[in-house]
């Protein structure tokens, strides 16, 4: 990792600005690397951090970003700049449970995906993301295990919680019952989903 994503990296963290974990990111890093994705959807940007190690993975990469929070954005937009990614970033500012149906009807399709937007509406955004997903792309979904309470027996710690937990367990039950997707779990960071549709 470069020295200006490590300083965006420990920038959020002492502003409490949620980014990708260590775990996360090498494996992001090492997807994009491997699958060279031409085109990215990202729902949740923040401050541009996990954009830009997915853009500095695979040089031919473009990311479409969803982002609903204005100083998160102008701080992404300065990162950009300053990584010499702000031609391969196209950003679409508001809550992306508005922002998203709109992009849907465009008819775009994306070679990958990444989920890590706000927690409570994964299950809702699984049936526009899905037909936005080319045949060979694949979609990552950050965060399904959630400090451990969602599988790992950890008890709910906090009531506010409660429904971020109960949304993931609804979100591993629809993706990994699938019968159209190849859907694989991992304990890799706060948990990651990994789809792929199979074959027709």
């Amino acid at each position: 990792m470069n020295d200006y994503l490590q300083q965006m990296e420990t920038f959020a963290r002492q502003n409490k600005i949620p980014v990708i974990l260590p775990p996360t990111r090498e494996f992001l890093c090492n997807l994009v690397a491997s699958k060279k994705p031409n085109s990215i959807l990202e729902i949740g940007m923040a401050i541009g951090f996990s954009a830009s190690c997915m853009l500095l993975s695979y040089d031919k990469a473009k990311v479409v970003d969803l982002e609903a929070s204005l100083p998160n954005i102008a701080l992404a937009k300065q990162n950009f700049k300053a990584l010499g990614l702000e031609d391969r970033v196209e950003i679409i500012v508001g809550d992306c449970i508005k922002t998203l149906p709109n992009l849907v009807k465009t008819g775009q399709k994306f070679d990958m995906i990444f989920l890590d937007g706000p927690k409570g509406l994964y299950v809702d955004m699984i049936d526009m993301l899905l037909p936005m997903l080319n045949d060979d792309g694949v979609w990552v979904s950050d965060n399904v295990l959630f400090k451990g309470m969602v599988r790992g027996g950890k008890p709910i710690t906090e009531h506010r919680y409660i429904n971020t937990v109960q949304t993931m367990q609804k979100f591993l039950q629809i993706l990994e019952n699938h019968p159209k997707l190849n859907t694989k779990t991992l304990d890799i960071g706060d948990g990651l989903c990994v789809v792929t549709k199979k074959e027709k």
